[in-house]
């Protein structure tokens, strides 16, 4: 799958989606949450992009993968992609073998800073028991055209929220908004050196480091996959009911 394949989705108000058809992020720029605070200026990037597995029977399939200086490619979830469409949203179809896949999807929502990301099985009721999804939302609080790197300030701990968490992970940053059909696991950690190829090959500043604050556990084998991502304005609905808004743009891609 080639990497430097990208896509773009747009919340019409600044924000905006982005990254590539490897799921390998190659700019600054790529992002599953960045949003605008003026809409359409002050963009900041809070969620990154994330790492994701999916264990079957104790055997587990890397859904994603990292490229870390200086030229390491891991995991290999990239290699499992069997394709890739950007129409009408991207969507993904990861093989695990030849009874099982993985669809997923990432949807924007026009007129709000929210993104709905979801995984399903595809694949016989024998091969789908037992299914796990581990998903690690990775996270930053930045600037959009700054990169992000350790330090003792960022807040790794989540506030329940209306169903949800929230993070909050810097002073005047937007807090970030996460709800899922999941189990959480709070489990802190920082991933380093992240690398960018598209910045490197300009000449730029291209070393990231992502901070985790833990784990979102699916029971994939129980039905889909939904994990919606947002600020905290967007959650609380601003002035409409955030339960339509945040299953509407769930169900969107679960019905697909």
């Amino acid at each position: 799958m080639e990497s430097r394949a990208e896509w773009l989705e747009t919340d019409g108000l600044g924000g905006f989606a982005s990254g590539t058809a490897s799921g390998i992020r190659t700019r600054r720029y790529h992002a599953l949450l960045l949003c605008a605070q003026t809409p359409p200026t002050a963009r900041v990037t809070l969620v990154n992009g994330f790492e994701a597995d999916l264990s079957v029977n104790g055997v587990r399939f890397a859904l994603s993968s990292q490229h870390y200086a200086p030229e390491v490619i891991h995991p290999d979830g990239a290699g499992r992609i069997a394709s890739f469409t950007h129409e009408p949203w991207p969507h993904w179809t990861y093989r695990i073998d030849d009874r099982l896949r993985v669809e997923h999807e990432v949807f924007a929502v026009s007129g709000a800073p929210l993104v709905a990301v979801t995984w399903r099985l595809v694949g016989t009721a024998s091969a789908r028991r037992g299914a796990e999804l581990r998903v690690r939302p990775l996270l930053s609080g930045r600037d959009y055209h700054a990169l992000h790197h350790e330090n003792p300030e960022f807040r790794f701990a989540p506030e329940e929220f209306r169903g949800g968490w929230r993070w909050r992970p810097y002073p005047g940053v937007p807090a970030i908004f996460m709800r899922a059909n999941a189990t959480y696991h709070h489990e802190p950690v920082w991933y380093r050196n992240f690398c960018y190829a598209e910045e490197r090959d300009r000449g730029l500043d291209c070393i990231e480091d992502l901070a985790s604050p833990g784990i979102l556990s699916f029971d994939l084998s129980a039905g889909p996959a939904a994990l919606i991502l947002a600020t905290e304005d967007a959650a609380a609905g601003s002035g409409r009911s955030s339960a339509r808004v945040l299953v509407a743009s769930a169900e969107v891609c679960l019905e697909r």
